[in-house]
């Protein structure tokens, strides 16, 4: 056996799980494709985590994986390909393959796609305003969602952007902070009620966007923060509902002795603080049943 635990997934509550195995004295190793930090890394300013009255996103994944690389725990860089049970678990990534006795998956949502004919081949469609907002600097863009995500990116986007238009399907669902700092933002206009049916293109570039009732907003960028679905390709035979993992309250799943923790998982809020706590729970399971 190579580790006892295998962490899939290197976001908060990946690094979180990982952390609480160590120091319980359990032998654990983190993967993840990616830099450690998942959806903290894409996010411009944390204002409701606990101990931090605001820090960048990024500079928050870093602190989170510091205290994690400070207690000498393994982070392979790599993608899972697939997992196997023999008895135990071998999991299979692009470089090479690893045992363990028990799995934790926390690898997270992927962002949803509008359902928007050939969107895949239009340019000018980002899942990451901080990634991609310097692209826009004076210009016009939309973000559509009603979440915190979707203002959180509206108010970065407005500090670059000549007008940022936040599109609502329905009904807000962000925090009464985050509405009104966007309703004092000269250049952030929020329109409610309406879906975007079409988007209007030049040479697969985006160019405006089309709502149910007829109505266009000419855009040069188009955000979208509508959520995601959990990224779980790699493994089989595990109990889903709405896409999601089902997990008891000590995060384990429908396979014995794989737990999983954070947004890959079937439950009411989906935040830093919550993925934390999964991830420090599905651990101190592990170490209760070991």
């Amino acid at each position: 056996m190579d580790f006892n635990t295998i962490v899939i997934g290197a976001g908060p509550a990946g690094l979180a799980s990982a952390l609480y195995l160590k120091r319980a004295g359990i032998d654990v190793l983190l993967i993840d494709k990616d830099a450690p930090g998942g959806q903290l890394l894409k996010t411009s300013m944390v204002e409701n985590y606990l101990g931090f009255e605001s820090i960048n996103g990024a500079e928050l994944a870093l602190k989170m994986f510091n205290h994690v690389k400070a207690n000498d725990i393994p982070l392979e860089f790599a993608e899972v390909l697939k997992v196997e049970k023999k008895g135990y678990f071998v999991v299979k990534t692009n470089k090479k393959d690893f045992k363990c006795k028990h799995l934790i998956i926390a690898t997270g949502r992927v962002p949803a796609k509008l359902k928007i004919k050939d969107i895949d081949n239009i340019q000018g469609i980002s899942y990451c305003a901080v990634c991609d907002g310097t692209f826009y600097k004076e210009k016009t863009v939309g973000v559509v969602g009603g979440g915190n995500s979707a203002f959180t990116n509206a108010l970065y986007l407005a500090d670059l952007c000549k007008q940022v238009y936040v599109f609502v399907r329905s009904e807000i669902k962000a925090d009464l902070e985050l509405v009104n700092r966007a309703k004092n933002k000269g250049n952030i206009v929020v329109l409610k009620g309406n879906e975007i049916n079409e988007l209007m293109t030049e040479n697969n570039v985006i160019k405006g966007v089309v709502f149910d009732d007829g109505k266009i907003i000419k855009v040069d960028g188009l955000f979208v923060a509508i959520g995601g679905k959990p990224n779980i390709s790699f493994i089989d035979g595990l109990e889903l509902e709405k896409g999601y993992i089902k997990v008891n309250n000590k995060m384990e799943t429908s396979i014995k002795n794989v737990y999983a923790c954070g947004d890959v998982i079937l439950k009411d809020y989906y935040q830093i603080a919550t993925a934390i706590s999964d991830g420090a729970i599905a651990a101190l399971a592990i170490k209760e049943n070991d």
